[in-house]
């Protein structure tokens, strides 16, 4: 059948860090990091709430050689958590569903 929707069954949870960057002639570049694959959706919030902790830690060292940045926060999301500085977002740990597709 040609407009047959395809049967998506729950699969696994990828939970990925987004951050920004900066490259070697300064301009911003988005990279995303796979932090690893999990079988409960509870597995993975974990795990990016540990994700996020560390670059938190990580962005914060950096934070203090800048005495007058506002503060870094780590915000729970629908989808993981955001790493804020003010109004900019440095990063995101997000979860993912990976869903599978049954054939008919």
């Amino acid at each position: 059948m040609e407009n047959e929707v395809p049967n998506l069954t729950s699969g696994t949870f990828a939970v990925m860090q987004l951050s920004l960057e900066k490259d070697q002639d300064g301009q911003s570049l988005q990279r995303t990091r796979p932090c690893g694959v999990f079988v409960t959706v509870e597995e993975a919030f974990v795990s990016a709430r540990l994700f996020a902790g560390r670059e938190w830690a990580r962005l914060q060292r950096v934070a203090l050689a800048k005495p007058s940045a506002p503060p870094l926060e780590i915000i729970d999301t629908e989808w993981g958590y955001d790493l804020r500085q003010g109004h900019a977002v440095l990063a995101r740990v997000w979860v993912h569903e990976r869903q599978t597709v049954e054939s008919a």
